[in-house]
């Protein structure tokens, strides 16, 4: 089911890991899906509901390289993807990785028993980079936030700022629509999920700040996670990753209540082995 979060944007919501997809509908119905998923019965669910209300999904984007972010599925094969991380080079290899992971999951598994009449989603092909230029001087926000040539992607949409970050994976990106204030954060900002770090990056920690500093001043009315629910509340979330990420840098107790969840608490103790094993201490929060 799609919920209008704003006008023009909608999010429909997996039960596996609370996954957000999200439609923004552009000029004469035209839809940019924003991270298709997870099953496949998920994934035609948003073709049926496009078709429903007349409207055609003509780009689709990635915003991380993580198997349930690059999903494929009725009434989205052969769209044009698209991101600010580069599939091209990626070889048959990588495609049956992300597929592995995918039918490696526990959790998908699990809603997969309780619907034998779906199965998993099939992998996409992977995107090209987006066409991106920079800011027109003086437009808020400023520093890292690029704006998405439509012309380019062949979406005719609203006005869409990309910020691309090292936070979480390589080549994660969010995408901010200034027109109705919404931010769609890929898995970030979560209300249900801890900041999850990236164990291959040299600073994890400093990235998931710096990723958070473009947030908070971004002016953002709503927030849209890619696993948790979507809410008005841009400050307090970013105000507890930092808290967050700042126990976990000084190695101390965190009463986050996010970490009531078994997998969040498994989580939470991998990223703590992985800080006090680098060398030096990770970025402190400011």
């Amino acid at each position: 089911m799609l919920v209008e979060v704003a006008p023009g944007v909608h999010v429909a919501t997996s039960e596996v890991y609370t996954t957000t997809s999200t439609i923004v509908v552009g000029d004469d119905g035209a839809c940019l899906v924003v991270d298709p998923a997870v099953t496949a019965r998920d994934v035609a669910g948003l073709g049926a509901a496009l078709r429903a209300r007349g409207w055609r999904a003509v780009a689709v984007w990635s915003t991380h390289a993580h198997w349930d972010h690059v999903l494929d599925g009725a009434g989205l094969s052969g769209v044009p993807r698209w991101a600010t991380w580069s599939g091209e080079g990626i070889d048959d290899v990588t495609v049956a990785r992300l597929a592995a992971q995918r039918d490696a999951d526990d959790e998908l598994a699990r809603a997969l028993r309780d619907r034998p009449d779906d199965r998993p989603a099939p992998i996409a092909p992977l995107p090209r980079p987006a066409a991106l230029r920079p800011e027109t001087p003086g437009a808020a926000p400023t520093g890292a936030w690029r704006v998405l040539d439509h012309e380019a992607t062949g979406w005719p949409g609203p006005r869409t700022l990309v910020l691309s970050h090292r936070a979480h994976a390589p080549g994660h990106s969010a995408l901010l629509l200034p027109e109705t204030g919404v931010l769609v954060a890929g898995d970030m900002l979560s209300d249900l999920e801890i900041p999850l770090l990236d164990d291959h990056a040299a600073d994890p920690v400093g990235d998931h700040l710096a990723a958070l500093d473009a947030f908070a001043s971004c002016g953002a009315g709503i927030v849209v996670p890619g696993h948790g629910t979507g809410g008005a509340d841009l400050a307090e979330r970013v105000a507890a990753d930092r808290a967050y990420l700042s126990a976990l840098a000084r190695g101390e107790d965190t009463d986050d209540a996010r970490l009531a969840a078994p997998a969040q608490r498994a989580a939470h103790e991998q990223q703590r082995e992985l800080v006090l094993r680098r060398p030096g201490r990770p970025t402190a929060p400011r």
